[in-house]
């Protein structure tokens, strides 16, 4: 029995210490994030993106809320790069993380074209604010490709809300190392 078991964790070992990424583990590393600290949050953020500067010039405005924070990754594939948008909100009525985010999820659930629910779970940010997070894929008009989409909200102080929005290739199966983002996300 014990050679069973001593053999099973060698082999468990070998072949976590033989994959290109070593986030595909169920247990999943942060080291690959750079702190970001920015006036009313923090986050992590990939060391391999870059920070969006020239927001209102390059992006869209949203139809509500402001744009606070807009990452990109640097590799580019079929003309798309995996990319994060952090909006926020000032409320009038309180409202929990939860409940912001499964109201947004509804009003995605019907602006997004080819909506495709993939997940929903309870996510636990770092300053242990409770939210749900939306795993999706579906396009944004006719002329865009679908993508899979993280969107999940945090609330701070009881009167601003955070909504974030992760769009990825569809390719991407295992979303952990992105749900390990969002999780960095702490209110000041």
């Amino acid at each position: 029995m014990f050679k069973k078991v001593l053999c099973l964790l060698f082999l468990s070992l070998f072949i976590v210490s033989c994959g290109d990424d070593a986030l595909e583990t169920t247990e999943v590393s942060t080291k690959w994030l750079t702190q970001m600290p920015l006036s009313d949050f923090s986050i992590s953020i990939p060391a391999s993106w870059w920070v969006i500067e020239d927001v209102e010039r390059i992006l869209p405005k949203p139809s509500d809320g402001n744009i606070e924070l807009a990452v990109t990754s640097k590799e580019i594939k079929a003309w798309f790069s995996n990319n994060m948008l952090i909006l926020s909100d000032t409320l009038n009525t309180f409202t929990t993380s939860k409940e912001f985010s499964m109201l947004n999820n509804v009003g995605a659930s019907k602006d997004y074209l080819e909506y495709t629910k993939l997940d929903s779970k309870e996510i636990i940010f770092t300053d242990e604010e409770v939210s749900i997070l939306y795993i999706f894929e579906a396009k944004y008009n006719m002329e865009t490709p679908k993508l899979k989409f993280l969107q999940t909200a945090h609330v701070c102080n009881q009167n601003k809300a955070f909504l974030f929005t992760i769009a990825l290739s569809t390719e991407i199966k295992d979303t952990s190392k992105y749900e390990a983002l969002i999780k960095t996300f702490k209110c000041k």
